[in-house]
């Protein structure tokens, strides 16, 4: 392998290296945006004992991640599914336009031959 090729990889690992991390970043921002809106739930509450309180914030904050997850899967299903669409799309356009340059080539080729035979016959 040569320099290039390795800065190429390096650079993807990095940049995968990257994602993880801002995943992480998200998901734990997300956990604390969960258990402050639980937290906040719970302070409506104040007849709540410490215990309730604490298992409030807990059920909230699981249940407030779990639709999350759930709504994050939906759109990380549907881009798959539109990036599958968009690729069949491309694979058909790119197709129809070899097809149809093929077919102008043909065209031209068949034109050009009938011209010459035509010239060659005066």
């Amino acid at each position: 392998m040569n320099g290039v090729e390795d800065g190429a990889r390096d650079s993807a690992d990095m940049a995968a290296g990257f994602a993880r991390l801002e995943g992480y970043l998200m998901a734990n921002a997300h956990v604390s945006a969960a258990r402050t809106a639980a937290e906040g739930l719970a302070d409506r509450m104040p007849w709540l004992t410490a215990a309730e309180r604490a298992e409030l914030v807990r059920l909230s904050t699981a249940d407030r991640i779990q639709a999350s997850r759930e709504h994050f899967e939906a759109v990380a299903r549907r881009a798959r599914e539109l990036e599958a669409q968009y690729a069949a799309r491309y694979r058909d356009l790119r197709r129809r336009v070899l097809c149809r340059g093929i077919a102008c080539l043909a065209a031209c080729v068949a034109l050009c031959t009938t011209t010459v035979i035509l010239a060659a016959c005066r």
